[in-house]
């Protein structure tokens, strides 16, 4: 499993939608489903670059809004994420600190 972001990651500062591989506006929408308010069980968001079917984590995500995902944690119980690996690895990388601030740079930067 990676545990540092994309290069063309959405969750980095300066990211631009227009440079994120196959972008679908509606489905970063959409991605709404991965976050909420206090733990829950949610859909944990694929990065852009893993194919689907099998879809790998956006380590974006995992760093800033997994842990309250309660799917994540329970990944990460059964090792099937490093979130130790993601806090350390994304140490000094300028990510969003919420999905909608996010989301938000995703539409201002959307062709």
């Amino acid at each position: 499993m990676k545990t540092v972001p994309c290069k063309t990651c959405p969750w980095r500062v300066g990211s631009k939608a227009s440079e994120i591989p196959e972008f679908q506006i509606d489905k970063a929408r959409n991605l709404r489903c991965t976050v909420g308010d206090g733990d829950a069980f949610r859909t944990i968001m694929a990065c852009h670059l893993s194919d689907e079917g099998f879809e790998e984590p956006c380590v974006g995500y995992l760093a800033v809004e997994g842990w309250s995902n309660l799917s994540v944690r329970v990944g990460a119980i059964d090792g099937r994420f490093d979130m130790a690996g993601v806090w350390r690895d994304c140490e000094g990388i300028a990510l969003f600190s919420s999905f909608e601030d996010m989301l938000a740079n995703i539409e201002r930067t959307y062709r």
